[in-house]
């Protein structure tokens, strides 16, 4: 029988905790996460995000303020509905290391200082959608993605940026 430190054993009793409370980590519940279609079915509603995300998205979180999610994991159907353009895997998504935040609320300062923020702590996918047919202050939202996690056959790239 293995016996963990205090601190191992601390690090799976809270993860214990927040799985069992419907939380990936201690700002984002697997609520938030799971994918949006209609589908009742479908496998993406308990999502598997990929931990080395969420780390990074909860760090952008303590570094910032409240980061309302408005798309998390996608299932592959949900995903080429919203984006035709995916190749056969889907798109970041899809992959669990993507979530879209909610800025219409924020000023300009705010949403530049999350940028950097992202940044900084290492999101390697970040989209912008402002303007056009985003002038509706409450459907802006910035994309953030870790698709340096992925394997490079994967067809994603190292980094990206683009606005919609």
């Amino acid at each position: 029988m293995r016996l963990y430190t205090r601190r191992e054993f601390n690090k799976y009793l809270t993860i214990g905790i927040l799985m069992s409370s419907g939380l990936i980590t201690p700002h984002f519940s697997v609520a938030e996460m799971q994918c949006r279609c209609n589908n009742p079915n479908c496998e993406r509603k308990n999502p598997d995000m990929n931990g080395d995300m969420m780390k990074m998205l909860e760090e952008l979180r303590l570094a910032t303020f409240a980061l309302p999610v408005s798309s998390g994991a996608r299932c592959l159907d949900y995903d080429i509905s919203i984006s035709p353009k995916k190749n056969k895997l889907g798109g970041v998504h899809v992959q669990s290391v993507a979530c879209d935040v909610l800025v219409g609320h924020l000023g300009s300062p705010d949403v530049l200082n999350l940028i950097d923020r992202a940044r900084a702590i290492g999101f390697s996918g970040l989209g912008v959608a402002l303007g056009g047919k985003f002038k509706d202050r409450k459907k802006r939202f910035l994309h953030l993605d870790a698709r340096h996690l992925l394997p490079e056959d994967y067809g994603f790239g190292g980094s990206a940026v683009w606005s919609y």
